[in-house]
């Protein structure tokens, strides 16, 4: 019963009917009394039905929309397409992907829907040995890849241009890009050398929100993003002040941490939480351990200070201005084995 109902819905979508209608027709009320309620796990999967139901319809209307035009959808070799030269996307197959498997389990079952778009290979070379270029689709291309089946698709010559237009346009449609995807996508064009205003209608975003996606790109160094992930839960606050703690990451902690075996295993989310809690705790304990310091300035007969030391717990730091003299601290750490021979000379602490 439930395939028919949803065969009925994508018929009455590829004939052109209006699909709200099945949607917004009234039931006959009955009494509540008597009536068992439903269990709210139904209620849940009924929703996550309805849902699978809604992503198929739109599915539908795009593939009605692909035919209207008149394109043409073959049959490619998944072997012989090859990502977009502008990444937007931090997942590959079920790699940052959670939903990737359900996408690889309706392709086996009932095949692809919608077709990708790819160009001809912008490598003359490989372009005369049949090879394409994705535009968009690169879930939809690895799923078929990972099953053996070849992939439906719509051929168009396009330029750079044209293609992170056609790119950034899908992403805007089906909005599953998270924000540090998306500040990443912002930063690559225009490395590339796209102008603003191009990547600006790629993104489908105004000047400032280009602004706040550079921000973030800008304060985090790809190698940890790409450690993480998506982290489709985490918005522009937090990237930021993990940026911050970062730049005071004076111990290495983030290198051992994205090396961390719990930290491989993790989920994206969970990853950058995990990077996040370890760098503030540090941060803290710095803070608190600076707010503990007693400090003290040790000067010259004429009152030019020459160094500060800090006593913060069993830690002890001296620091050497640059107005103490051009050489002042080699000519001191030269002599430190000298002057700690003279200080157990006269009797001091081992």
């Amino acid at each position: 019963m439930v395939m028919n109902a949803r065969k009925d819905r994508l018929k009455s979508l590829f004939a052109g009917e209006a699909p709200e209608e099945a949607a917004n027709a009234v039931p006959t009320p009955i009494s509540d009394a008597g009536v068992k309620r439903t269990p709210s796990a139904a209620v849940r999967a009924m929703g996550l039905s309805l849902g699978s139901l809604s992503q198929e319809a739109e599915e539908a209307r795009r593939l009605r929309e692909t035919l209207a035009a008149g394109e043409q959808v073959v049959e490619l070799d998944p072997k012989l397409i090859e990502r977009s030269p502008f990444a937007d996307r931090l997942s590959d197959g079920a790699i940052n992907d959670p939903e990737f498997q359900a996408l690889k389990q309706s392709m086996w079952e009932s095949g692809q829907q919608v077709p990708v778009l790819v160009r001809p290979h912008a490598d003359p070379a490989k372009a005369a040995a049949g090879v394409y270029q994705l535009a968009y689709g690169h879930r939809r291309v690895q799923a078929a890849r990972e099953i053996g089946q070849p992939v439906r698709a719509v051929v168009r010559s396009l330029d750079d241009t044209a293609l992170v237009m056609a790119q950034g346009k899908e992403n805007a449609e089906r909005r599953d890009l998270s924000f540090i995807e998306r500040a990443f996508f912002a930063k690559l064009l225009l490395d590339h050398g796209f102008d603003r205003a191009t990547a600006m209608a790629a993104l489908s975003v105004h000047k400032s929100e280009m602004s706040r996606l550079i921000q973030v790109a800008e304060a985090v160094p790809p190698q940890v993003v790409r450690a993480i992930g998506p982290a489709p839960k985490v918005g522009r606050p937090r990237w930021l002040a993990l940026g911050e703690l970062l730049e005071k990451d004076s111990d290495g902690l983030a290198e051992s941490e994205l090396a961390a075996p719990d930290f491989l295993e993790a989920d994206s989310d969970t990853r950058f939480q995990r990077l996040f809690d370890r760098l503030q705790a540090s941060a803290k304990g710095r803070g608190a351990a600076a707010r503990d310091a007693k400090t003290v300035t040790i000067a010259t007969p004429s009152g030019s200070p020459i160094a500060e030391l800090a006593r913060a717990g069993r830690a002890v730091r001296l620091t050497i201005p640059e107005s103490a003299g051009k050489g002042f601290a080699d000519y001191l750490a030269s002599r430190l084995p000298e002057l700690h021979a003279a200080f157990q000379e006269s009797g001091g602490e081992k």
